[in-house]
């Protein structure tokens, strides 16, 4: 083989990633993300990775790309797997997916942040104390080591009300609310789960976020009207 068409095959094949190595490329924006999705995915046919003579999956930049064009639509703009492969069968990857139209959404990704304790405080402006007694009502997990934008965005929130005179301590009832739809929800995706297949894995997740979002969008829509009639 000419070294220049060698230096092509090593160069290419350096260019594929493993399955862990994608995980870790996008644990940052994507800390949630897991094999049993990706393999989900595969059987979705979103993603193609190539396999090796082993059976190793190997992925490319092109795959990367598009699985992360898979995941922000989902996250951002709350398309079903089914409109984003019609997308993809149609545009491919020329629009970004802030800029075309969708269901309504959150336009703009959530930003990525990793912040240890004091910059947590930082960021939310507020003292670590405030932290503490989150901690002690459940709004905020306890031993963690670094936190993200779930936490910020928790701490924040708690924050702004806590300027008007809602504590931590008057917001238990909301986290209870919180956790018995979250039960309700796993407990309707957990059949789909099956032991040891991580397509069916991955569709169980998947089916728990879709069904999380309509949750969330009813309870905006009932909490608007109580507020009205009010």
């Amino acid at each position: 083989m000419p070294a220049s068409a060698a230096h092509r095959s090593a160069s290419s094949a350096a260019a594929r990633l493993s399955i862990g190595q994608v995980l870790s490329a996008l644990r940052d924006e994507f800390p949630d993300l897991a094999h049993s999705k990706l393999h989900y995915l595969e059987s979705e046919g979103l993603i193609s990775p190539e396999r090796t003579a082993a059976g190793y999956r190997k992925y490319t930049r092109e795959d990367v790309e598009r699985l992360l064009f898979v995941l922000r639509a989902q996250r951002d703009r709350f398309w079903p797997l089914k409109v984003i492969k019609e997308h993809l069968l149609e545009h491919g990857l020329e629009s970004e997916v802030t800029s075309i139209a969708s269901r309504p959404g959150p336009t703009a990704a959530v930003q990525p942040v990793r912040l240890d304790r004091r910059g947590l405080a930082r960021r939310a402006a507020v003292e670590e104390d405030f932290l503490e007694e989150l901690e002690q009502y459940g709004m905020l997990s306890e031993g963690l080591e670094n936190y993200g934008s779930a936490e910020l965005e928790i701490v924040t929130s708690a924050r702004e009300l806590a300027d008007v005179g809602l504590h931590p301590r008057h917001l238990v009832m909301l986290r209870t609310s919180a956790e018995r739809e979250a039960h309700m929800i796993r407990s309707v995706a957990k059949p789909r789960d099956r032991p040891g297949d991580s397509a069916a894995r991955g569709e169980a997740e998947d089916f728990a976020r879709d069904l999380g979002e309509s949750m969330i969008s009813l309870h905006g829509v009932v909490f608007r009207t109580k507020l009205r009639d009010s």
